[in-house]
């Protein structure tokens, strides 16, 4: 299998991640989205989006992180990180959604101004973007505290999306201090090998 992407691509990272967690065989095909690569005709063929990751499965093609993460976990029967029970699937599924809808787009507003726009930075989209996390980081920890990981006492790719998106913040030098149980969870994620392997260079 081959995973399109870009070491500073949080979404790229969380596949990497789980294809580590769950020894899955790829090989990384790097992108250069600086040099504009992924707006390169033999990419769009593959996403016309524009966007990373992809991966392509022995020529089956997949975009979208988290519909690529729920192929794989489903394909290689990692049934810990993406259940099958109904329920227990749904909880995960949500947490993914939230992540996709609430979390992911103000990290990734804040890493944007303040690593890849340069000098065209805008201070008052990352304001804003603090200003929803301020709503939207105590849902989290005052989940956090009712259990180990997002969705019960093991890790799922809903954590695994999450600590993505976490460590978008952490660059940016952002704060989590004032909120306990996302550091405690955030620092466990952070211990796990495929956080360390994943690590951009």
């Amino acid at each position: 299998m081959k995973l399109y992407g870009h070491p500073f691509s949080n979404a790229a990272r969380r596949v990497q991640m789980l294809c580590e967690e769950c020894s899955i065989p790829y090989t990384y095909q790097v992108v250069n989205l600086m040099e504009g690569e992924q707006y390169k005709p033999e990419f769009l063929a593959l996403n016309p989006n524009g966007k990373v990751p992809v991966i392509d499965d022995d020529g089956f093609v997949v975009w979208e992180s988290q519909a690529i993460m729920r192929y794989l976990a489903d394909k290689h029967k990692a049934k810990t990180w993406y259940p099958v029970d109904p329920r227990a699937r749904a909880h995960v599924d949500a947490w993914l959604d939230w992540n996709q809808t609430r979390l992911g787009p103000e990290a990734a507003k804040i890493m944007f101004n303040t690593h890849f726009a340069g000098d065209k930075g805008n201070p008052a989209a990352i304001e804003d973007a603090k200003k929803w996390l301020l709503k939207i980081l105590p849902m989290m920890d005052g989940e956090l505290k009712q259990r180990k990981y997002l969705c019960g006492d093991q890790p799922t790719v809903a954590d695994i999306a999450a600590a993505t998106n976490l460590a978008y913040l952490e660059m940016c030098q952002y704060d989590l201090g004032t909120y306990p149980a996302v550091t405690k969870w955030f620092g466990g994620m952070k211990a796990r090998p495929s956080f360390t392997k994943t690590i951009p260079k």
